[in-house]
């Protein structure tokens, strides 16, 4: 799953606002030191709610030495602190020195829980070719620490599918869903390994007459799968359709998840989920 885009983000349709250490500490006239020590407790953020206001502000610490997975699973903790109704009128603010520790380590669970299953969750990790927790760490942008407990969560033996399972799974079906892309490996860069090769048809050992194959079938190989009167090439063998077609460069266009060859140029193309190759404008809809 790609890395969950923060802004402009509002749980619950709350009212509130993302900050940074050193934003906050210019607007209170203090170190971001003394934010961090003394008004976030934390080197890593904080939810905070204003009840006269009724406004939510999420601080994150962006200094320089704050890898950006931790900020990132930081700030869908902080999320989860107001999307689950931990801060109240009474509850302004998850710090340790304000709540009991059994409370407080209550709370801070249910946050890691929250973050976990918003930015890699199991359900969608199990619908995903993964080997190890560095495959979660890559396509979720979150730590190795992070990636290898959810890594275990996607791995457990679980003897039913619950219902947030089915609509978390449905609600990723246009991620999910496979299809085949014209390029060169080296383009799907780090997704590279997710990308498979479809089997082609072996070719026949001579063409058919029309005569005897099906209307609209390959000659070569009677596949009549995937193809259409513009088809240039036979999606499963890969042979030209048209007279004095060659295989041209790459395309780049996108096919049907059981085609092993480019209708439009002839290459070899490479399945992959679409999530984890296309941007979301070419994402297609299931």
């Amino acid at each position: 799953m790609a890395p969950c885009v923060l802004c402009g983000y509002n749980p619950r349709n709350q009212r509130g606002e993302l900050k940074y250490v050193d934003q906050l500490a210019y607007e209170i006239g203090k170190s971001e030191q003394y934010v961090l020590d003394h008004v976030m407790r934390s080197n890593d953020g904080l939810a905070m709610y204003d009840a006269k206001t009724k406004q939510y502000d999420i601080v994150l610490n962006n200094r320089d030495d704050v890898p950006q997975t931790r900020m990132q699973w930081t700030a869908i903790h902080e999320i989860g602190h107001i999307y689950l109704g931990h801060l109240t009128n009474k509850r302004t603010r998850i710090t340790s020195n304000l709540l009991s520790c059994e409370e407080y380590e209550r709370l801070e669970f249910e946050a890691d829980i929250f973050a976990g299953e918003v930015l890699a969750s199991k359900w969608i990790m199990r619908q995903i070719d993964i080997v190890d927790e560095n495959d979660i760490a890559q396509i979720c942008g979150i730590s190795d620490d992070a990636a290898l407990s959810r890594y275990r969560k996607a791995t457990e033996d679980y003897s039913y599918t619950p219902v947030n399972a089915v609509l978390t799974i449905r609600n990723f079906g246009a991620f999910l869903k496979n299809v085949t892309l014209c390029r060169e490996l080296k383009e799907f860069g780090e997704a590279q390994r997710f990308t498979f090769p479809n089997r082609p048809t072996p070719k026949l050992p001579r063409p058919k007459h029309p005569s005897l194959r099906r209307a609209g079938s390959c000659p070569y190989c009677g596949n009549d799968r995937g193809l259409t009167a513009t088809s240039n090439f036979c999606t499963a063998c890969g042979s030209p359709l048209k007279s004095g077609m060659k295989t041209a460069e790459r395309c780049g266009k996108i096919g049907h998840e059981n085609t092993a060859f480019c209708e439009h140029c002839g290459n070899r193309v490479y399945r992959i989920k679409q999530g984890l190759a296309l941007e979301d404008w070419e994402i297609e809809e299931t």
